[in-house]
């Protein structure tokens, strides 16, 4: 958790010399953060916005080793994929969950079916996990995904991988780097370096966005892991050659009642091959992604007409009769991939992964995937040692977050205990349980009233006593972190969150002290981020 006061702290401590600050609160930021406060480095992560509000929010939610990766020859990148995806599996089964996939291979298609199940052999081969790919028969094709498209089909191959919620894993990652004694501050804005007298990068100028103060943060060294920002950082602190270029992937929601999949599936393109994505959630049913080069802005990317006709054509491919359009999407949103340039003309065939390097006293680093958090962090936090001075890097410890759960550890029947102790109905518990973990039994004890523990709307899994304990606990600072980051209605529903609203200013102004003026503001400002995530939000011209 975020106990109160951790914003405060950290401005207490702005006149601090810190072993490292780390620019970006993205999952490679917090992992970076994690890794060196547990080795017990005086930290400060800044974040111009929210924990994960870039693309740490909106990427297609799976931890995973890649399998097309596999065809791209990147075989060191699946390899350690699966050994990090396996590790969350075991620490954190409050945030990663196993899911099964189904990949049908249909005759005629660019990728045969012996192909696939060639690289689903190999898949297999990388996890230590005792699941294994198989066949499917008609009657289990029927069972996992109603109504799949069977004509022509070569074969429908299983396996295994996992998913999470990219947002609720970014945030706990941070929060276990705050309790390891990492000091983290949101909405600070980085403006230009500190520089020595031999001119390396010794620190940052930077603006607390909350109060319009200018903040001058030392530190003997210096990590730009702001995502796809992180050329703009470089330029603030004085680098000028650029080194990414970003992809564009957006998704779309599609409810799950129209569907009624009871595994994932991983859909060849008809148009070129590539698999597109389609996973069901608890919330509903994300459908994704593309991968094209952006060269538009990068702190609101949205979606365009081309893409989404793309995802739309291989879902009604896969499922002609389920009557897949515009019309019943509940759903639209981009995200962009801080991937470094190698100048392949195609962004799939671009390596995914990261780069670490070192330049003025600056360290570096970008690329890399939601999966493979921890062991970046790793690399970086071994090469900041080198910088550092010697009394500061001496009897460091050495790397333990191999071991480490993230914060709000629960049981895989947390839903069930909460119903039982509590009397929470089976939705409102389980929504309760995803979304906070272990928290849940301080947001239950939180309940004055019985209707503290009952949905604020019908239909809804969101109590008033969950509400709360993120008010208390979960960094919110503004009503996007709530509704986009942290119970996430915005991304799942849009229209649920705006009917939200008028249960969510009483619950907001007890917690927050916010008057009618702030939240009107608020709402004002959640409207304009929300249209990114809807399907008004839409370009309707090919967007580049």
């Amino acid at each position: 958790m975020f106990p109160p006061g951790w914003r405060e702290r950290a401005l207490d401590h702005a006149n601090d010399i810190y072993d490292v600050i780390i620019v970006g609160g993205g999952i490679t930021g917090c992992g970076i953060a994690l890794d060196a406060a547990q080795r017990g480095l005086h930290v400060l992560l800044i974040e111009r916005g929210d924990i994960a509000s870039g693309t740490s929010s909106r990427s297609s939610k799976l931890i995973h080793g890649g399998l097309r990766y596999l065809k791209q020859m990147q075989f060191r990148v699946t390899r350690l994929a699966c050994r990090e995806r396996d590790r969350m599996l075991a620490l954190n089964p409050h945030l990663v969950d196993p899911i099964r996939f189904i990949y049908p291979a249909y005759e005629g298609t660019g990728t045969p079916g012996w192909q696939v199940d060639l690289g689903l052999w190999m898949y297999d081969k990388l996890t230590r996990r005792p699941e294994r790919h198989e066949q499917l028969s008609p009657a289990e094709i029927q069972e996992m995904a109603p109504n799949l498209n069977v004509e022509g089909l070569d074969r429908a191959l299983a396996y295994g991988d996992a998913m999470g919620d990219d947002a609720r894993i970014t945030l706990a990652v941070a929060e276990t780097a705050l309790a390891y004694g990492a000091d983290v501050l949101t909405q600070c804005e980085v403006h230009e370096a500190i520089r020595s007298s031999r001119g390396r990068v010794h620190g940052v100028v930077a603006e607390d966005l909350e109060s319009g103060r200018t903040l001058r943060l030392s530190a003997h060294a210096v990590v730009n892991a702001a995502g796809v920002w992180t050329d703009q950082i470089r330029e603030r602190l004085g680098m000028t050659e650029h080194h990414l270029r970003p992809s564009r992937g957006i998704h779309l929601i599609i409810p799950s009642g129209v569907l009624k999949l009871r595994a994932a599936l991983t859909i060849p393109s008809p148009d070129d091959g590539r698999p597109v994505f389609l996973i069901p959630h608890p919330e509903g049913n994300l459908l994704g992604t593309t991968d094209i080069y952006h060269d538009g802005p990068y702190d609101d990317p949205r979606p365009t007409d081309p893409e989404v006709d793309y995802l739309l054509r291989a879902v009604a491919t896969a499922f002609p009769h389920a009557g897949i359009s515009r019309e019943i999407l509940k759903g639209a949103f981009a995200g962009l991939r801080p991937i470094l340039d190698s100048h392949a003309e195609d962004p799939s065939e671009a390596s995914r992964e990261e780069g670490i390097w070192q330049e003025e006293g600056l360290l570096t680093v970008a690329g890399g995937k939601l999966t493979t958090w921890r062991s970046t962090a790793e690399e970086v936090v071994d090469e900041l040692l080198k910088m550092l001075p010697e009394d500061r890097s001496v009897g460091v410890s050495p790397c333990a977050t191999e071991g480490t759960p993230l914060a709000r550890l629960a049981p895989h029947d947390l839903a069930r205990q909460l119903t039982q102790a509590c009397e929470i109905n089976d939705d409102a518990a389980a929504g309760m349980a995803r979304r906070l973990g272990s928290l849940a039994w301080a947001a239950c004890a939180l309940a004055r009233r019985r209707r503290d523990l009952d949905p604020l709307l019908d239909g809804l899994d969101l109590t008033p006593a969950e509400v709360t304990a993120h008010l208390k606990w979960g960094a919110v600072m503004h009503l996007d972190d709530f509704l986009l980051r942290r119970a996430r209605f915005g991304m799942w529903d849009p229209e649920a969150a705006r009917a939200l609203l008028p249960r969510l200013r009483p619950l907001f102004a007890k917690e927050l002290g916010w008057r009618f003026s702030r939240w009107q503001a608020e709402v004002t400002r959640f409207e304009t981020a929300l249209e990114g995530w809807t399907i008004d939000g839409i370009i309707h011209d090919d967007g580049e």
